[in-house]
């Protein structure tokens, strides 16, 4: 079972997410960029990265900088973004930066899943 991160700065995303996903995939959760970096050097085979965390984060490091970290440091991550922000900026960025898929919120399961399955 390939091991996937979700980092969200939601804590309820987060937990109805790993509730989803828990049987497809083995699951370690990050709301932040420090614990994203200690999660993602464990080793993880995916990273599905919210966009925007939350701005209280020391760091105020988001989910783009995340992406550039795992391209730089660990290629081998298959890395997916998902954001409830609507500019296409953000897609493209991700895209560019690596990002095998962008995500819209809120997620369909189904899609996700198969996404994840096939790209991961």
């Amino acid at each position: 079972m390939k091991k996937l991160l979700i980092i969200d700065d939601e804590q309820d995303y987060l937990n109805s997410l790993a509730v989803s996903l828990r049987k497809k995939f083995e699951i370690s959760l990050a709301t932040n960029y420090s614990s994203a970096l200690e999660e993602l050097q464990k080793g993880v085979d995916i990273a599905l990265i919210d966009v925007r965390l939350n701005r209280t984060d020391d760091n105020n490091i988001d989910g783009l900088k995340i992406l550039e970290w795992i391209k730089m440091n660990k290629p081998e991550i298959s890395a997916f973004i998902m954001s409830g922000y609507r500019e296409f900026s953000y897609a493209e960025q991700a895209l560019n930066l690596g990002a095998k898929h962008f995500f819209k919120k809120p997620l369909d399961i189904f899609s996700l899943i198969a996404v994840l399955q096939e790209k991961g």
